[in-house]
């Protein structure tokens, strides 16, 4: 929306709360819904301009009124007290009261939760809402786990839905997807990973994005090297494992655009496995990813001299743990090779 239209749909709403304010001063008993959804869109424009303190007080009105409207029709308006309550929740966070903002969290989930037998489709957005915002207090909070119960609850909750919730899929993807990120930058990796694999669970198992699996098999790569280099390579292995799996998939479903991702992945697996003192299944691993790099060099030769680079070497210290030595020496003397023939290109 434009800031124009942004500033005539502020001035709607504030004309439609003045309007209802007079008729309650008239009406002190009355309950008007038109008042409590207009208090309740007023306190998130209010937010999004930075008047955090009047977008809770609006908030708690408009939460306040949908209250009555409930106790007076309990099946009318189990699903919209739900949704009040769930934003009010965001506006206690944003102010940092996180503890009063779950309680309030806590009701939407309740009320939400009965609902679904009756009004399905609305009751499981609040739903997931509710769940997804739950989460990040429990991740602000440190409880990692509770905050992985209640995204996998979400997502549940999300497929259950079925068309009906498809057009917030969009919202869901992102909102894992930035989850998944910031447990990666957080060193996260198990967490992390978790994450990946309930994005993956929006989806029907047959129709996964391959966007979707290929941030999937990094954020397994990326998992298994932090185990590996934090003294665990065996808890590595099964990680690294899965993604390339992935890759192969994707590889085969898209091959010119993850040709080179199968190549990476292979190599990687081989340093794995090397580390882990797996050096047979290595060996194997490695000439497969030397064999793939070359096919990607036939067309993208930039793209995969580097890796293709660095994968021989691994190559060559797989063949001298195994005693095989001169072998090793050969493969070290192509990469030279590899690396003179590319000087002048480089230059």
């Amino acid at each position: 929306m434009t800031e124009a239209g942004q500033d005539e749909d502020l001035v709607r709403l504030e004309a439609i709360v003045a309007e209802h304010r007079a008729k309650l001063a008239a009406e002190p008993d009355a309950a008007f819904p038109a008042y409590a959804d207009a208090l309740m869109g007023l306190a998130a424009k209010q937010a999004d301009q930075g008047k955090l303190d009047e977008a809770l007080s609006t908030a708690e009105e408009g939460a306040g009124h949908f209250r009555l409207l409930f106790d007076a029709d309990p099946a009318g308006f189990a699903v919209a007290l739900a949704s009040a309550l769930n934003n009010l929740s965001n506006r206690l966070s944003d102010l940092g009261r996180d503890d009063e903002a779950r309680q309030a969290g806590d009701e939407a989930f309740d009320l939400a939760r009965r609902a679904v037998s009756t009004n399905p489709d609305q009751a499981r957005f609040v739903l997931v809402s509710t769940l997804m915002n739950q989460s990040g207090r429990s991740w602000r909070a440190g409880q990692s786990l509770r905050a992985i119960e209640e995204i996998g609850t979400a997502v549940e909750t999300f497929r259950d839905g079925g068309e009906a919730l498809f057009s917030f899929l969009g919202v869901m993807v992102d909102a894992l997807h930035r989850n998944a990120m910031a447990l990666s930058e957080a060193g996260r990796w198990e967490e992390a990973v978790a994450v990946r694999r309930m994005t993956a669970k929006l989806f029907p198992e047959d129709r996964v994005p391959a966007p979707v699996n290929h941030l999937l098999a990094l954020t397994l790569q990326q998992a298994a090297f932090a185990a590996s280099r934090d003294g665990r390579p065996g808890e590595s292995l099964p990680l690294v494992e899965e993604a390339v799996y992935l890759a192969r998939d994707l590889a085969e479903v898209a091959p010119e655009q993850y040709r080179l991702f199968l190549a990476q992945s292979l190599a990687n697996l081989a340093s794995r496995q090397h580390e882990a003192h797996a050096d047979a299944e290595a060996l194997d691993s490695a000439l497969e990813a030397v064999n793939a790099f070359q096919e990607v060099a036939k067309v993208d030769a930039p793209s995969a001299i580097v890796p293709l680079s660095a994968t021989l070497e691994t190559f060559a210290a797989i063949l001298t743990t195994l005693g095989h030595d001169e072998q090793a020496r050969n493969v070290l003397a192509q990469r030279e090779q590899l690396m003179s023939a590319m000087k002048p290109v480089e230059d």
